[in-house]
């Protein structure tokens, strides 16, 4: 895939910038309502945000570390194999294929940190920050990990995609599992 990295960095500010405020929104929901399960084995709208979280705590520092190796911009962004493998996975879709989250990423069960909301927020404001500093890198360029294996490096444009639509797919099932 090949996109003009100016229109796919205004795509991906747009998608986390309406995530923020969805989040923000979240503010004034009952906290009950929040972490109410919509159905058994489902998550919970903290629970889902709290995925969030812990994706965002390994990829956030992974991400500023390869955009601060800078490199010029580049016109075009071309999507690796393997990126664009992983963001056609997580793209939110009309109709969404239920996916198997690795255990360590999996909020189920757990006890959920009182910040969670804030976190996130804090880590959306963040993506968005590295989304507009990636204006003047080459997105081309590899250097980020993924979790699942470290024989893996992602374009900085993939690891950006990945993060957004994952964030993205979900942000909106945390509104769906609160309405």
């Amino acid at each position: 895939m090949k996109i003009n990295s100016t229109l796919l960095l205004q795509q991906l500010a747009a998608i986390a910038g309406q995530d923020l405020q969805t989040a923000i929104s979240f503010k004034t929901a009952d906290t009950a309502t929040l972490n109410q399960r919509p159905a058994p084995g489902a998550w919970s709208a903290m629970q889902c945000l709290e995925h969030l979280n812990l994706y965002a705590a390994f990829y956030i520092p992974e991400i500023e570390k390869a955009l601060s190796k800078g490199g010029s911009a580049t016109p075009v962004f071309k999507s690796g194999l393997v990126g664009n493998m992983l963001v056609k996975m997580v793209q939110a879709k009309e109709r969404l294929k239920k996916m198997k989250t690795f255990q360590d990423m999996n909020p189920a069960g757990k006890a959920l940190p009182e910040d969670v909301l804030e976190k996130f927020i804090a880590y959306q404001q963040r993506l968005l920050e590295l989304v507009n500093l990636a204006k003047t890198t080459n997105l081309n360029k590899r250097g980020v990990a993924v979790t699942f294996t470290s024989l893996i490096k992602l374009r900085q444009g993939d690891a950006l995609r990945f993060m957004v639509y994952h964030n993205q797919r979900h942000v909106q099932q945390a509104v769906r599992a609160a309405s």
